[in-house]
């Protein structure tokens, strides 16, 4: 029997200011906005991941709060997400700014904050993970969201 052939782990993370705007990167690959995340590197867990995404992604240390969802690519349609040939799972983290500071990356090219009905242009799937974690924000005894 061969190597199984699974989908990719992902871990982004949701943040607000104090203003309640969520912090969103422009990716590098495909000019759209994000929730900062990646992929998962063999040896370390979601959690690790999603911290380490960010730092690389947003210069912020953070530090995870809660799961927020899981999701599963296989539920949206791949319009300009470069990898389209891969399924993800992606688990969303509600997070908070711990240290640091704002800096893009090669995978980033801007860093921003915006309002629930201020959002830009999102990348594929971005948006359902974006809405539940506004819903959660206002509603913190809500349960994580599973696909």
């Amino acid at each position: 029997m061969g190597k199984p052939v699974t989908p990719l782990v992902g871990a982004d993370v949701f943040i607000q200011n104090e203003k309640g705007e969520v912090l969103l990167i422009r990716r590098s690959d495909n000019g759209l906005w994000a929730t900062p995340g990646g992929c998962q590197d063999l040896g370390e867990t979601p959690k690790q991941c999603a911290i380490r995404e960010c730092k690389e992604e947003s210069g912020f240390d953070i530090e995870i709060e809660s799961l927020l969802g899981v999701y599963s690519s296989s539920c949206y349609e791949y319009v300009h997400y470069p990898y389209k040939d891969n399924e993800f799972c992606h688990l969303l983290f509600r997070a908070r700014i711990i240290g640091g500071e704002e800096k893009i990356s090669d995978e980033t090219t801007e860093i921003g904050w915006f309002s629930e009905d201020e959002l830009p242009e999102l990348s594929d799937g971005h948006g359902i993970r974006i809405a539940r974690g506004f819903k959660a924000s206002k509603a913190p005894d809500l349960l994580a969201y599973f696909e």
